[in-house]
């Protein structure tokens, strides 16, 4: 998906190349797309780092979210034929089930989303999971899925992945920037600018994601959380 262009920047070939190739995955998110208080957090970030560089790809806010797990990994399945999209399709039901019987006594949590930090792939908003809600529901889900062999094995094959970190990817690069070290200064700039904010999760989504980096996503099941 991704080749080094110096600078210790890795290019994403996707959004280089072919950026709405179709793709077929999904995943269990949350704040897809980032609710309004988070929005209004997000805008003035994203111009910002829109202006960085004619390199840089930024994620519009329609685009934006936190994935819990993702189920079917999309960069596994680009221009899928349409046997292989209907069979990864069929997956959707059982993963519903299996999640709504998980979620169902899952209360609403908060989270806190915080400033940009640049990796050599991308640039990410961290996020705090101060009361390990996150960590516990993806603990929940694999341990459900796992009970389920059969549908585990076929999950694991068509890439199910528990992300490393919490956080929310908002920028990747269609190619080096020109000025990699002034780039880098004015990121670092632009992030010690901003002030962390905090969000009241109150719903999961199941959602599918058929262009790259959910540029074309679908909310397939919502799973209202309780009250806090």
């Amino acid at each position: 998906m991704t080749n080094a262009a110096g600078d210790g920047v890795i290019v994403d070939e996707i959004l280089r190349d072919d950026p709405d190739c179709p793709v077929f995955g999904f995943n269990l998110a949350c704040a897809y797309p980032f609710p309004e208080a988070a929005a209004q957090f997000y805008r003035p970030i994203a111009a910002r780092l829109a202006a960085l560089d004619p390199g840089v790809y930024v994620y519009p806010d329609w685009e934006t979210h936190i994935t819990i797990v993702t189920f079917v990994n999309f960069n596994l399945h680009r221009k899928p034929a349409a046997t292989l999209r209907a069979q990864l399709e069929l997956l959707l039901n059982p993963v519903c089930k299996i999640l709504r019987k998980i979620l169902e006594a899952t209360r609403s949590f908060h989270l806190t989303i915080g400033a940009p930090m640049l990796t050599p792939k991308a640039a990410i908003l961290p996020v705090s999971d101060d009361s390990g809600d996150v960590a516990r529901i993806r603990r929940n889900v694999l341990d459900a899925f796992k009970s389920n062999a059969e549908l585990y094995d076929q999950l694991a094959r068509a890439g199910l992945n528990v992300p490393a970190i919490v956080h929310s990817t908002v920028m990747r690069f269609k190619s080096a920037p020109q000025d990699y070290k002034k780039f880098a200064a004015d990121f670092a700039e632009i992030s010690r600018s901003v002030t962390p904010v905090e969000i009241v999760v109150s719903e999961l989504l199941l959602t599918t994601e058929t262009k790259p980096y959910m540029r074309e996503g679908k909310i397939i099941r919502s799973f209202p959380l309780a009250p806090i």
